[in-house]
């Protein structure tokens, strides 16, 4: 039986992090699941699932905290379940583009909350110096979804916005 653990990293982006954590959790026979990295401003952010037996979870769990330390991180480990497979009829990159304003990502991200439209998947680049906003969603879409209708509501939010919107295939989408 499989248990799991989400182990969320950050600090100063320094080359080498990445590989001290995974070459950790490859030592102890975890697999990791999925995985986020960014780099903010000049700060690093990981989140990581992490799968194994018990006894590997046990010890991941608590030579994590040692090796974030000594790579000066801070750190968040929880215990979590296996993750349920929804019922996804299609997978939607949906893209925004235009000038930046307050509350544009509010508003987005309520639209698909209204529609009980999961996020999987967010990105975010604001362009201070022409004031530009590009954002990139993917959304899982279940067969009750009218993707039309979907397709013609977030056109009138977009309008509203006075940004550009797009909806698409995924082909290569990574954050």
């Amino acid at each position: 039986m499989s248990h799991y653990l989400v182990f969320t990293a950050l600090g100063t982006d320094r080359t080498g992090i990445v590989s001290e954590i995974t070459k950790l959790t490859s030592e102890f026979g975890c697999n990791i699941d999925d995985s986020r990295m960014a780099i903010l401003g000049n700060e690093f952010t990981l989140v990581m699932l992490l799968s194994g037996n018990k006894s590997a979870i046990n010890q991941i769990e608590s030579r994590l905290p040692l090796l974030a330390h000594s790579l000066a991180l801070l750190t968040i480990i929880k215990r979590t379940t296996q993750p349920i497979k929804a019922i996804i009829s299609e997978c939607l990159e949906v893209e925004i583009n235009g000038k930046d304003s307050k509350g544009i990502l509010k508003q987005v991200t309520q639209f698909f909350a209204n529609k009980n439209i999961d996020l999987t998947s967010l990105k975010t680049i604001t362009e201070p110096e022409t004031n530009s906003i590009t954002t990139s969603l993917l959304i899982n879409l279940s067969e009750q979804i009218n993707k039309q209708q979907l397709q013609d509501e977030f056109q009138q939010l977009c309008n509203t916005l006075a940004v550009t919107g797009t909806f698409k295939t995924p082909t290569n989408f990574i954050l």
